[in-house]
């Protein structure tokens, strides 16, 4: 018989930023949503260059083992990319490639809520690139609703967006308000 292996989600431990940040950029990479050297791997990777600026980092660890984590923020702030007043928004989610399928990405989005609520927002807010279907999936089946009109062009590649191949990033929501 397998052993049990549990799943904790908490603020990620000061000790573990570099590990949760090469988790992060592994997991973007294995996935052929970015490159290596993409400026976008040197941000997920700089996970103590974030903290200041973010309401959290949550990891995802099994025992000492960092399986994955995400960034939470708020609007008006560096790292908010579509969140408005109220709202609290996920960023740079991800889980190592070998413990996908393990539901560690449901855990932190149960966490984000946790959070969210705690905190008093009116919702959950994220962007996810058109490459990233089966992260939607997760999203919607999580409860979040699709936002067509706050869909945004990525800004972040001043020649893609001249030449017009700039990515789409479709927004996603999750209402925090209590049920009636």
């Amino acid at each position: 018989m397998g052993t049990v292996r549990t799943v904790e989600v908490r603020a990620v431990d000061p000790a573990d930023t570099e590990r949760l940040g090469r988790v992060l950029a592994e997991a973007y990479v294995s996935g052929a949503v970015i490159g290596p050297e993409d400026g976008y791997a040197r941000d997920l990777r700089d996970v103590a260059g974030r903290l200041p600026h973010v309401v959290a980092v949550l990891a995802a660890y099994d025992g000492e083992e960092v399986l994955g984590g995400l960034t939470l923020t708020e609007a008006g702030t560096p790292e908010a990319e579509v969140a408005v007043a109220g709202e609290l928004e996920i960023r740079m989610l991800a889980v190592a490639p070998q413990h996908q399928g393990r539901k560690v990405s449901l855990a932190l989005l149960a966490a984000a809520e946790e959070l969210g609520r705690a905190g008093g927002y009116d919702a959950l807010v994220l962007s996810s690139l058109p490459a990233m279907s089966a992260a939607h999936r997760v999203y919607q089946r999580y409860g979040f609703d699709r936002v067509v009109e706050r869909d945004w062009v990525a800004d972040w590649d001043p020649q893609a967006l001249a030449d017009g191949t700039a990515p789409t990033l479709s927004v996603y929501r999750l209402p925090l308000e209590e049920p009636s």
